[in-house]
């Protein structure tokens, strides 16, 4: 067997998702005949356990929506089944966004290979607030779609880092599917320095593809979750549940809520921007953030602006894919209340995935002295069920 160089195409993002791989632990086993890299649609087999992992990777930069919308980001699709994109036997096609600024990558449902129609423009839009992910975190973010060909109309992009990259490869059409952990798996051994040696030596060489072996990787899945038993991890009472739970099962459970309370967050940022919009208060819409992509110990999760454009506010979102409207605050979050007061809204989300509707609460402290609010062991419980919209 031949041995080559890897030649790297100058046009194009597969060489930089080659040398992520490798830099993140991956290991080159053997390169195309030729030696060259393809602009696009390279060919790789991925294995790790023992587990052949056939690949056609598209990876495409990511760019300003192009629609008015300064926090949207696009990965730009224009080449589909439908344009002449013929799958190949034996492969499943991966589609990737890379953000040069941030560094990070965003993973596309493969679905999008088979939409674009007559115009054979099948982009994603996804809200740059995904790729500020944690080093080492692989974040699977859902956004409301009008296309028919996502479950319930939800898109899910995933976010992560070289680090990540091939933990995602290797699992994504489960995560794309809602079958993956939010922030679980094993990241792969990062290597020293800032490009691989093992990119620069000769490799053996034969045939079109790329194949790397990854020996360390594990390969976490979490099962669809049971309507009943959402349902109870939302309330927090397992009491009705008559299968046992495992902890690895709590888990995955858990894994779950954690997308219906980003879906939620997604609803009201766009909400929040949208009002601010509207009153020609451009600038406070751009800098209203979702700061529980950064932090968890805020007390809340987004912070936005007033109708004045001046006074800060901030809100504590919490989503069910039920229509149930108690809900339960942290200490935490009761503390960041009580000191802010009039400044803090809880907003309760509302069957979150088929037609979200959001219910604002303004000073929810205020509730104590009605009645509505129960200390319980782990914080409060809120009953909003006799409490209109509360914004003035």
């Amino acid at each position: 067997m031949a041995r080559s160089l890897i030649v790297p195409n100058p046009r194009g993002h597969v060489a930089r998702l080659l040398e992520d791989l490798v830099v993140a632990g991956g290991s080159i086993e053997r390169i195309p005949a030729n030696g060259k890299v393809p602009r696009n649609g390279v060919k790789l087999v991925l294995r790790a356990r023992g587990k052949d992992l056939r690949l056609r990777i598209f990876a495409y930069k990511v760019t300003t929506s192009g629609r008015g919308r300064p926090h949207e980001r696009r990965v730009e699709i224009t080449t589909t089944y439908a344009s002449g994109l013929a799958p190949v036997g034996g492969f499943s096609d991966a589609v990737l966004g890379l953000d040069h600024q941030s560094r990070k990558y965003v993973g596309i449902d493969p679905r999008r290979l088979g939409m674009g129609g007559a115009t054979h423009n099948a982009s994603s839009f996804f809200d740059r607030e995904g790729l500020s992910v944690r080093p080492g975190d692989l974040l699977v973010n859902p956004r409301s779609v009008v296309s028919t060909a996502f479950n319930a109309g939800i898109e899910l992009h995933a976010f992560f880092d070289r680090t990540r990259l091939a933990d995602y490869l290797f699992n994504h059409r489960d995560i794309h599917a809602g079958l993956y952990s939010l922030s679980t798996g094993s990241a792969a051994t990062k290597r020293s320095g800032p490009r691989s040696a093992a990119m620069r030596k000769k490799h053996a060489a034969s045939g079109d593809l790329f194949v790397l072996s990854f020996p360390g990787l594990r390969r976490p899945r979490r099962p669809a979750v049971l309507q009943r038993v959402m349902a109870a991890a939302e309330a927090g009472d397992f009491s009705g549940i008559r299968q046992r739970i495992s902890p690895e099962r709590l888990r995955q459970i858990h894994a779950a809520c954690e997308e219906i309370g980003a879906l939620g967050e997604q609803h009201v940022l766009a909400d929040e921007r949208a009002r601010l919009r509207s009153l020609g208060l451009h600038r406070q819409a751009d800098r209203v953030e979702r700061v529980s992509l950064r932090s968890v110990s805020e007390g809340y999760d987004i912070a936005s602006f007033e109708d004045d454009g001046t006074t800060r506010r901030f809100i504590e979102v919490k989503a069910t894919s039920g229509n149930s409207r108690v809900v339960d605050m942290s200490r935490g979050e009761w503390e960041a209340a009580k000191r802010l007061r009039r400044r803090y809204y809880l907003v309760r989300v509302t069957d979150v995935k088929r037609s979200p509707r959001s219910f604002y609460v303004r000073d929810p402290v205020a509730l104590e002295s009605e009645g509505l609010v129960t200390r319980t062991a782990t914080g409060w419980e809120v009953d909003l069920r006799r409490v209109p919209d509360r914004l003035d």
